[in-house]
């Protein structure tokens, strides 16, 4: 019986099949052609990277022993302050990424962040006053909370995996 009945079901569906795949209509006119598009790589619509840029006016304070420069950045929304990431990372002199907070000697370089704006600072751990930091390069990412939740095993702080992770182009 149940030979019988799953037969007589398979010769139906061939049956509806060959039916519905026979031409028996006019084709119709052609659709318009669509906008022209470019063949990249997938961008990801929750990640702002920055081109680097190149910071050279400073403000000192506690007697040249900080300095600081303010950059607005309009990607950073309150939805990024409560749930998300902003990495910045400074070029160093052999043209390689350093993710920030970043120390060498006692020179110390971090930065803090809010709704439009980043703040980056040079400061010395010995207290002592330092030389205005003159032109220096950052980048920086603007990753949402979903984007950091589908890349758990991320090192946000290391620039190379970042890039690749997100689809970031120098």
């Amino acid at each position: 019986m149940k030979k019988t009945i799953f037969k007589t079901a398979v010769i139906l569906l061939t049956a509806i099949m060959t039916i519905s795949c026979s031409k028996d209509g006019a084709t119709g006119p052609t659709g318009a052609t669509g906008p022209a598009g470019t063949n990249g790589t997938n961008g990801n619509a929750n990640v702002i990277g920055t081109n680097a840029f190149t910071v050279s006016s400073w403000t000192s304070y506690s007697s040249g022993s900080l300095w600081v420069t303010s950059l607005s950045a309009a990607g950073i929304t309150q939805s990024i302050v409560d749930k998300g990431i902003v990495s910045v990372f400074i070029q160093i002199s052999t043209g390689g990424w350093t993710a920030m907070p970043y120390t060498i000697g006692n020179n110390s370089w971090f930065y803090d962040f809010g709704v439009g704006f980043i703040n980056i600072y040079k400061t010395n751990t010995n207290v002592a006053a330092i030389a205005n930091p003159g032109s220096q390069t950052f980048r920086a990412v603007i990753i949402s909370a979903s984007n950091k939740a589908a890349n758990p095993n991320t090192n946000w702080n290391d620039y190379e995996q970042v890039k690749e992770v997100l689809h970031l182009q120098d």
